[in-house]
Parts: C-alpha cells; sequence; structure tokens
C-alpha cells in the first residue's frame, strides 16, 4: 500500500512502471497496430496492478510512469478538474507558455514540427513514429512542447516563480536514484525532478521520451542557465544508445559549467 503522496511524486512507492507491458512499444508491427489506441488513467493503473508491488513503499527507489498516473488521478480527485486542466491553469498560462498543451487523443503534432524516428532492435532501420497517441503516456509524458517553452519553465521553476520556499525545499529533497547509478552515478531524485552531480557541482534536470523522441535538460540551482536538447531517434542499440547519452550530458555539463578549458 503506498502511504504517501511523496512516494509517488519520489518514486519510492514501488508500482510496476505500466508502459513496461505496453504492446505498442515492442515492436514496429504492434506498434502501427496500437498508436492510436485510446488509454485512461484507470485502465493504465489497473494494467500496472497486476503485478505485484516491486519493493515496499519507501524502502527503495525505481523509476516507473505508473507514478505519474497517480499523482494525475489525485489531482482530478482533489481539484475535481482533470490534472491537464490544472497544469494549464497554474503553470501553462502563467508562465505564457502558448506552445504547451496536452492534446488529448490528438496523435499529429503542431506544425512546424520534427519528426521521431524509433530503431526497434540492434542494427535495424528506423521507422517514423511520429504519429502517436499521447494518452499512452497520461500525466507522466502526454504533453507537447517546444524546446524554448521547457527552457522558460525550467527557469521558472528554478527561480521560484511556481512555488513557495517551503515548497520548493520539498521539491529538492532528494533520495538516491538506485537503479539509475549505471548511467548516471551520484544521480538523486526529488519531487518529480532530478539531481544530477557533474563537474560544477550539478544540475536540476528531468528527461523523458516516446517512441522516436526523447528530450535531455539540465538547469542551475538559480535558474540562470538552461539547456534543453530534443532528440528525434530512438536507438534499441544499448551502446549505440549510451553513446549519445554521453554526448547529450557533455552538453549540458557544458552549458551549465562552461566549456572545458574556458
Amino acid at each position: 500500500m503506498i502511504s504517501s503522496g511523496r512516494q509517488v511524486l519520489q518514486h519510492t512507492s514501488g508500482l510496476h512502471n505500466f508502459t513496461d507491458d505496453m504492446a505498442a512499444l515492442g515492436s514496429y508491427e504492434e506498434f502501427l497496430v496500437h498508436r492510436f489506441d485510446h488509454y485512461d488513467a484507470a485502465a493504465l493503473l489497473a494494467a500496472a496492478l497486476e503485478h505485484e508491488p516491486g519493493f515496499a513503499p519507501g524502502t527503495h527507489w525505481d523509476y516507473s510512469n505508473t507514478n505519474y498516473v497517480v499523482a494525475g488521478m489525485i489531482i482530478e480527485r482533489v481539484t475535481g478538474r482533470p490534472w491537464a486542466t490544472e497544469v494549464r491553469d497554474r503553470v501553462l498560462r502563467p508562465l505564457g507558455l502558448r506552445h504547451t498543451s496536452a492534446p488529448g487523443d490528438r496523435a499529429a503534432l503542431p506544425d512546424p514540427h520534427a519528426k521521431g524516428y524509433q530503431q526497434w532492435a540492434p542494427g535495424g532501420g528506423l521507422t517514423d513514429t511520429t504519429a502517436f497517441n499521447p494518452t499512452a503516456a497520461d500525466a507522466a509524458g502526454s504533453m507537447v512542447t517546444t524546446p524554448s517553452d521547457l527552457a522558460r519553465f525550467w527557469q521558472a521553476l528554478q527561480r521560484g516563480r511556481l512555488l513557495k520556499p517551503r515548497q520548493m525545499a520539498q521539491l529538492h529533497e532528494t533520495v538516491l536514484a538506485e537503479t539509475f547509478q549505471q548511467d548516471m552515478p551520484g544521480a538523486r531524485y526529488g519531487l518529480g525532478i532530478m539531481f544530477v552531480p557533474n563537474r560544477c557541482g550539478g544540475y536540476w534536470a528531468h528527461g523523458g521520451d516516446v517512441p522516436g523522441t526523447s528530450t535531455a535538460n539540465a538547469v542551475s540551482a538559480d535558474g540562470s542557465r538552461v539547456a534543453v536538447l530534443s532528440l528525434t531517434t530512438q536507438l534499441a542499440d544499448q551502446a549505440a544508445a549510451a553513446a549519445v547519452q554521453r554526448r547529450a550530458s557533455r552538453l549540458m555539463d557544458d552549458v551549465i559549467c562552461g566549456p572545458v578549458g574556458r
């Protein structure tokens, strides 16, 4: 049983990650069959609850998209309005993020836009996965945005424009991101935000991906420096994907710390 909302937002709930079982993510053939399917929060949570928890709440850390589905459901229960409406009124409109939205079942992106390409097996070809019903991610990642809007969000968050000081302190209370240590040594997770150590101390971030696209980002503690990188190819080859991640991390470091040698 989940004992607190903090465990949901901090990925210490033990809830199974529903995306591990999503048919549309298994192969290109399955993607074509299911890419326009509609998903609702209750069904996604039900799929996750078919599995036993990975651990007792509060005892370990492991990233699970199901946690954000639950967070969205809590928002609706508390406010009486969908989470997307609350995000629009509390975040998007106050910050003037006009190119960010929760599109619901609309699978097409607003023009102009980049295309996303997915490699489903190591050594295989790339397929266009741009058209995809984002309800498959629900509150875990069904929003559409631009790099400039995302940069403005990160800067506003870290400069205290969205949360009061006490809330910011709670946001930044972290635990070790246990299952990320191999790829991100020392990474720690707060409430929906991650601290990544680097050569000049560290930065706050939260990446995300859907088939064919992913986002890397970083913001300094005071919000003075922000980097957002949109990647439009997802590779199945683990070594190649790790190399891309390392290059993205170096770019984040150069923005936050300044290039090496200067």
